[in-house]
């Protein structure tokens, strides 16, 4: 690594800023000469090219006196079913030594707990570095996994919204959905689409994309409204409950009244154009009123756009649903890719720059048209839809996932799927009317708490072994 002359300083000023200098003011740290040089590390799970396009060319343009060695943890970390990637991860890094770090919403948590992140508000003050331009969803995001400190700042987040078809709404007289529905008035809309038609062409209120699943609707409405389908504390199966049965009753209600659009395996696209492709999108071709998606939606529907040009339906966007009774706790943001300093870094200063530099206004506008990973910008001024869409929807709620993600973190991943595939199945059953919804529910309590534990004695026994 290239050391520049004024390492030592830097150093010196890196320790000196997590403390006060006299009379209680902070202390500054040093800025980088005119001609002074520096080499950094940066740390990710991308590979070299794509982090040298997304980030280091930018950079390199802006700051050509500070060299960057970036390590990837492609070919290194193993995955598979039993690796705990954020144990890996932390091993990666004690190894490498970064000075930079480019983290996930859970790794960054567990640094910053650690006391393994830099602090970044003093620095931030000194420099007079524009925080006010940044979504305060994303920070008040990253600060609530990491006790109210800003530990990391993130130029980009994904999110999801509500996605309509205004020409079907149009067609069919069907006033347009608006932000912070609850389940119950999204379904009711959905059901105001004509049910009649052959069901290979008809239009259905509602959709959930590639996803289709009957759990995957009764968890969204279940979280939504706050609801767990497993005790974190006891690592006890919750599904048995008034709250999971009024929101399974929700989901197969709708399914019943064939308000929502069920892919069939046999109309998937083998082949063709692309025009052909995007018109067998349920979305983009007009089979589905509504859809709830993300972000890297957007790319689609530009892309659909494009090819298909006369024949693109108009369509805009408004906020998932909500808890009727608490609308500000639906947290559908996500931030993918928090950029932080290693706190034992001995080039702080240099590797604030990159962090600040991704995270100012110039790479924000250079890059807003291209995101990258399906993300959009966090700067809010990069945010406009030149034909007037309603882009708020993605960043409106300011609930925060924090409680959520510390509920799932003592679950055993290799349950979830486990899960999915039991819940799955007996809903089907309801559904078809071999099963009441309590008995449906009481089956998933049953078999989820076998393979809970199961998948919790199996971790436990990892860790001893």
């Amino acid at each position: 690594m290239r050391i520049s002359r004024g390492a030592a300083a830097l150093t010196a000023a890196a320790v000196m800023l997590a403390g006060c200098g006299a009379g209680g003011t902070e202390a500054k740290l040093k800025e980088l000469g005119k001609d002074e040089k520096a080499t950094i590390k940066v740390v990710s799970t991308t590979d070299e090219r794509m982090f040298s396009q997304q980030y280091g060319q930018l950079f390199s343009v802006k700051y050509p006196n500070i060299d960057i060695q970036y390590v990837s943890t492609q070919g290194v970390i193993k995955y598979g079913p039993d690796t705990d990637f954020n144990k890996e991860y932390e091993k990666f890094l004690d190894e490498q030594k970064p000075d930079v770090l480019i983290l996930s919403m859970d790794l960054y948590e567990r640094m910053a707990d650690s006391g393994k992140l830099y602090d970044l508000e003093p620095v931030i003050r000194q420099d007079k570095f524009d925080l006010s331009g940044i979504l305060p969803a994303v920070l008040d995001t990253i600060k609530s996994r990491s006790g109210g400190k800003l530990y990391g700042l993130a130029p980009s987040f994904n999110s999801q919204a509500l996605f309509y078809n205004k020409s079907l709404f149009d067609k069919n007289g069907v006033p347009y959905p608006k932000d912070e529905m609850s389940w119950e008035e999204l379904l009711d809309l959905a059901r105001r689409f004509p049910t009649t038609g052959d069901d290979a062409t008809r239009a259905y209120g509602f959709g959930l994309g590639n996803l289709d699943s009957l759990y995957r609707l009764v968890t969204m409405i279940g979280t939504t409204k706050g609801l767990n389908f497993v005790d974190p504390d006891s690592l006890t199966m919750t599904m048995k409950t008034d709250g999971w049965k009024q929101a399974a009753q929700l989901g197969l209600d709708a399914y019943k009244s064939k308000a929502v659009y069920r892919q069939n395996p046999n109309q998937q696209f083998r082949g063709g154009t692309m025009e052909d492709f995007y018109r067998q999108d349920p979305f983009i071709g007009g089979r589905v009123a509504m859809m709830i998606s993300g972000t890297y939606y957007l790319d689609s529907l530009r892309q659909a756009k494009t090819a298909l040009r006369d024949d693109m339906p108009q369509w805009d966007l408004v906020t998932v649903p909500v808890d009727a009774g608490n609308p500000g706790t639906t947290a559908s943001l996500s931030v993918n890719q928090i950029f932080a300093v290693n706190a034992q870094s001995p080039n702080v200063r240099a590797a604030w720059e990159f962090v600040k530099y991704i995270n100012d206004n110039e790479y924000a506008r250079v890059t807003s048209k291209t995101p990258a990973f399906g993300s959009i910008t966090s700067r809010a001024s990069y945010l406009k839809d030149t034909e007037g869409r309603n882009i708020e929807a993605f960043y409106k709620i300011k609930g925060n996932s924090a409680a959520f993600n510390k509920a799932m973190a003592n679950i055993p991943p290799a349950f979830i799927g486990q899960l999915y595939g039991i819940a799955e199945a007996e809903f089907k059953e309801a559904l078809e009317g071999r099963k009441t919804i309590d008995e449906a529910l009481q089956a998933i309590q049953e078999k989820g708490q076998i393979e809970l534990t199961k998948a919790k004695q199996a971790e436990e026994q990892k860790k001893k072994g």
